[in-house]
């Protein structure tokens, strides 16, 4: 875990952001100054597109809102799943979180979260249902931060190097993978590590089963996905292995390094977020994105996923945090948002005036590009043991060379393991 300190917004280690949490006075916040206790991913320190939107829109709240502080410390989603239940359990769950797309009705069920105040009833120009982003009693606990789906993001020096066009079909991401391999990178990147939550196979594993039609669970909340449309997904990481096109330390490769493969040119393609297009095409101009490509059974609509905000469980100040909510989901910080890859998620939000700008060109594209392919899908509670599966089959598959079969169904069978 990072923590950095800047400006009016003071970061703290998580630590000491329950420990101020823990002793914060149940004052009510309009007798005096309120600091709420804010956990994100993304570090404001770094010199990236998002984490600078992040700072800016932090320090625009507070200028505006004097009497609030944003007390911010930098969590990884993996830390997250982990010290949430505990913090709330404790009494000291941060005011202000924000929370990955799938794992939502997990840390919901886990007592994480606080029903959201009547007032964001009010919102009602959410692109997407909201309906999903509930508790077991069907409460509403968490408004979409952002929107994203899976793009394919290829190398485009590579492929001219190596004589081939930009895939349009899994079957051809194979070809190419190929040709890249042998010529001396990675054809295509992925990764198994289950240290960020299984985070790049789950996503592509998330999209791919919405390409194809498939459900993840049934009515009884069970997985139930390894039927021949899942084996598709296995069968295409299986091909990719017999093709010597995945990298030497798949096993444990995570988002991360998969980024910074394709960020540094060794990794020909990848599926990924539709975030990271802007922060690639500063950092490697070779680097393109483009549709994903049709599955044998299905199309190229992958699923609507992204981030969420949502207030801690046991929070003193619930009405300063939907008021920070509210502003870092609406229309000026959205738009700064944007400047960052990110896809904002209220309609009136694009009425303002950087969406008529010649830089607002590619979050415009990616925007057009969530919204024509992508779709939301609704999760059980428990993603994560879903998504560690994905990682340890991945494992099997490479190490013991399982087949596509085995992998789907092991991950089915992890997935429902109690």
């Amino acid at each position: 875990m990072i923590k950095k300190r800047w400006g009016l917004a003071l970061f703290t280690a998580v630590v000491a952001s329950l420990a101020l949490s823990g002793c914060a006075p149940s004052t009510p916040q309009s007798e005096g100054p309120v600091t709420l206790n804010y956990w994100d991913f993304l570090d404001p320190s770094q010199n990236n597109p998002r984490s600078k939107a992040l700072k800016e829109n932090v320090a625009n709240f507070e200028a505006a809102n004097p009497n609030i502080k944003i007390n911010l410390s930098v969590v990884s989603l993996g830390d997250m799943l982990n010290r949430l239940p505990q913090a709330a359990a404790a009494g000291q769950a941060p005011d202000v979180f924000k929370m990955y797309t799938p794992v939502v009705p997990q840390m919901a069920a886990a007592g994480v979260y606080s029903p959201l105040p009547d007032a964001a009833s009010k919102v009602t120009d959410w692109l997407r249902p909201t309906d999903a982003l509930a508790g077991p009693d069907g409460k509403q606990v968490a408004v979409p931060y952002e929107y994203r789906t899976c793009a394919l993001y290829y190398n485009q020096k590579i492929l001219s190097q190596i004589g081939a066009t930009v895939p349009t079909t899994y079957d051809q991401v194979v070809d190419v993978a190929r040709k890249a391999a042998a010529a001396g990178f990675t054809g295509f990147g992925t990764g198994f590590s289950d240290s960020d939550n299984s985070a790049i196979i789950g996503t592509f594993f998330d999209c791919f089963m919405t390409q194809v039609g498939q459900e993840l669970w049934n009515k009884d909340g069970q997985a139930d996905f390894a039927t021949s449309k899942g084996e598709d997904f296995g069968n295409f990481l299986t091909k990719l292995r017999d093709a010597k096109a995945l990298g030497s330390n798949v096993v444990s490769d995570t988002y991360g390094t998969v980024a910074d493969g394709m960020a540094s040119g060794t990794v020909a393609m990848a599926v990924m977020g539709t975030e990271r297009a802007v922060s690639y095409a500063s950092q490697n101009p070779d680097l393109k994105w483009t549709a994903l490509p049709k599955a044998n059974t299905g199309d190229t609509t992958g699923t609507t996923i992204g981030w969420t905000l949502g207030i801690g469980n046991g929070s003193k100040h619930a009405e300063a945090a939907w008021k920070f909510i509210e502003y870092m989901t609406g229309p000026e910080a959205g738009a700064k948002m944007a400047t960052g890859g990110e896809v904002p998620t209220r309609a009136g939000t694009y009425q303002q005036p950087f969406f008529s700008s010649p830089e607002s060109k590619t979050v415009n594209d990616i925007a057009t590009y969530v919204k024509s392919n992508s779709k939301p899908r609704t999760y059980s509670s428990n993603w994560t043991s879903l998504a560690r599966g994905l990682s340890q089959s991945g494992q099997k598959l490479i190490l013991n060379g399982s087949s596509g079969s085995d992998f789907i169904r092991s991950a089915q069978d992890a997935a429902n393991k109690k």
